[in-house]
């Protein structure tokens, strides 16, 4: 005689074997916000665009003043630079430029994961970016 079948939802069960191969104490914040957007396609694409037009709207509200001032400092830290008030530490700014291609690693899987949210926020974001 055949063992019954544990009471488990097989429809959910890749989704499970997932979380099981890296627990929930070693996923970053990112992780644990990837995993949490598993909603229908309609909501996904609803979310994505009330949060790329919130993103737009912010963007060029805050941008301008962004821009003078990331501009200004820039000029500011060269002139720092030529004078001899600081040094630059070259090892430093290569190995933290190879932590942002993790960043960039997570960025992608995210949109392939969730292509109707991404393409709700990228439809959001011009509309925010062009409603301002």
């Amino acid at each position: 005689m055949a063992r019954p079948i544990p009471h488990t939802d097989l429809r959910h069960l890749p989704k499970q074997a997932d979380k099981e191969l890296k627990p929930k104490e070693t996923q970053s914040f990112l992780d644990i916000t990837i995993d949490g957007i598993k909603h229908t396609t309609s909501q996904n694409l609803l979310l994505g665009t009330i949060t790329g037009w919130g993103a737009g709207v912010s963007i060029v509200r805050v941008g301008r003043i962004a821009a003078v001032g990331l501009g200004g400092s820039i000029i500011l830290l060269h002139f720092a630079a030529e004078f001899g008030y600081i040094n630059v530490n070259w090892d430093r700014v290569k190995e933290t430029a190879g932590e942002s291609q993790q960043w960039l690693d997570r960025v992608l899987r995210f949109i392939k994961k969730n292509n109707c949210f991404s393409v709700g926020f990228m439809g959001g974001f011009f509309f925010g970016v062009a409603s301002t």
